[in-house]
């Protein structure tokens, strides 16, 4: 008896294949649902095994994702016959009833395939948040398709590889608050209008690269817990990737952004590679904390760059990199080399507040050609609300005070200028344990995998570098002569 409920299902599934290929619109919806129910009979079916489910039910999901996958040639002329009438200029120009005609077989094929897209989401969602729904365990491969009807995958589960390469979305898509246990492959895709990755998980190799995003692209507040690759995309809208945490590779190199572009308040567990990009609007990384290489040379920044507040437990490569709006370093710790050499700054570059434990480089000595250009004012490495000189740098390293008066600066037998000194023991002492502090954190964070206990870690060595901004003012600033206490020290 089972085998004939076997045979009697693949019987079912043939017609119903055969009725996807029908001229009527009626005829292919109802091949559809024939199918939808089909797998849902298999995985029921209790004389079968659960991998015996899955395989048979895997056959339809094929053939139902083929058909999304097929061509349909009006799509071509999704921009007109979205409209209600004949535009003045355009294929149906003095064409009026053959576009109403179009027009109709156009919206009748977009409910067919919005129909199975509905279908395959309703059983991609279990009955609580991040589950698996009862069709979790397929794979699916979209791969190439033409998706002129909105898509809503949110919060779906994939236990299996998905592709979606390839593809083109002529209305909105949404894939938020979704999990993909397996590969998530959306390269080489054109996105016309809004498109919503938001607070999603990646177990798996999750690949981005080569596509363009013609809209608002939302990939903001999402783990990867595999590689992911971003390279070679174009934004041409507003791109969010804020407070994101990347716990393997993340590579974004090779891409430009026409708009804001926002990746604030981001984890980087390991190498995070920005190189070789353009940015035509304000650039946003502040926040984040990059625990392997951070990668941004041989960049172009068109307006205001924020890397502000945040910490690099690995080098940080911003070389060969060329800025014309306002930039911001300030209030970060780099752990480890920083290389700024052969850059250019046309705007004021702002470097206060950080600490850099090791080198930094704006060029290497015997190279001119490696060092950086600051064309509009040397960079910035004093508070600029009390405008207090202190011999980490100044404004344009002038040494003059608000009047505009200059005094010489002279300096003693050990090679510092008159009333400094070198810091005493105890002054190294409490350097030393902070610095201490900040290593401690940083072992730390290896060990942390909950998203709220990277938030603490990244605001800990914030907070050391604020005490130490204050003590360091403290200690190195230099009394000049002829300004009483209480005024201004320069």
């Amino acid at each position: 008896m089972p085998e004939k409920h076997n045979v009697e299902r693949r019987e079912r599934y043939t017609k119903a294949v055969e009725q996807l290929g029908s001229k009527e619109a009626p005829v292919r919806i109802g091949g559809v649902y024939t199918l939808v129910g089909l797998v849902d009979e298999w995985l029921l079916d209790e004389n079968l095994d659960y991998t015996e489910k899955v395989r048979e039910g895997q056959v339809i999901i094929n053939s139902l994702c083929a058909y999304i996958r097929s061509s349909f040639a009006l799509a071509f002329h999704y921009d007109e016959l979205t409209q209600d009438s004949p535009t003045s200029e355009g294929f149906y120009k003095n064409r009026e009833q053959e576009f109403y005609t179009d027009k109709a077989e156009f919206k009748s094929e977009a409910d067919i395939r919005l129909s199975i897209i509905k279908e395959i989401h309703n059983r991609l969602q279990g009955p609580d948040k991040n589950s698996p729904g009862t069709w979790s365990d397929f794979e699916y491969d979209f791969s190439g398709s033409t998706f002129f009807y909105p898509i809503d995958f949110t919060r779906s589960y994939y236990a299996k590889p998905v592709k979606f390469s390839g593809s083109t979305y002529q209305d909105e898509v949404r894939f938020g608050g979704s999990t993909y246990q397996g590969g998530a492959d959306f390269s080489g895709s054109i996105y016309r209008r809004g498109a919503d990755f938001l607070s999603s998980t990646y177990q798996s190799q999750a690949n981005f690269s080569g596509s363009t995003y013609q809209d608002k692209a939302v990939f903001s507040s999402s783990t990867y817990q595999d590689g992911v690759n971003f390279s070679g995309s174009t934004y041409q809208g507003e791109v969010f990737f804020r407070g994101s945490v990347y716990r393997d590779w993340v590579v974004f190199n090779g891409s430009a952004y026409r708009e804001e572009a926002d990746f604030c308040g981001s984890t980087y567990r390991r190498g995070a590679d920005f190189s070789n990009s353009t940015y035509w609007g304000k650039i946003v990384f502040g926040g984040s904390v990059y625990q392997g290489w951070a990668v941004f040379r041989d960049s172009a920044y068109r307006g205001e760059a924020a890397f502000n507040d945040s910490v690099y437990w690995g080098g940080a490569d911003f070389s060969g990199s060329t800025y014309r709006g306002r930039t911001g370093f300030g209030n970060s710790i780099y752990q480890e080399g920083a290389d700024l050499s052969r850059s250019t700054y046309w705007g004021e570059a702002d470097f206060s507040g950080s600490i850099f434990c090791s080198d930094i480089y704006f060029g290497q000595d015997g190279d001119n050609s490696s060092f950086s250009r600051f064309t509009d004012c040397a960079p910035q490495f004093y508070d600029e609300t009390n405008h207090k000189n202190t011999l980490f740098g100044s404004h344009n390293n002038n040494f003059t005070v608000e009047n505009g008066r200059g005094y010489p600066v002279y300096r003693g037998f050990e090679g510092l200028p008159l009333g400094c000194a070198f810091l005493t023991a105890e002054q190294k002492e409490y350097l030393a344990d902070k610095f201490q502090e900040i290593g401690n954190t940083k072992n730390k964070f290896r060990e942390v995998k909950d998203t709220e206990g990277n938030a603490i870690l990244v605001n800990t060595p914030l907070s050391l570098n604020g005490e130490i901004r204050v003590w360091r003012e403290k200690v190195t600033t230099v009394q000049v002569e002829g300004t009483a206490l209480g005024e201004d020290d320069n």
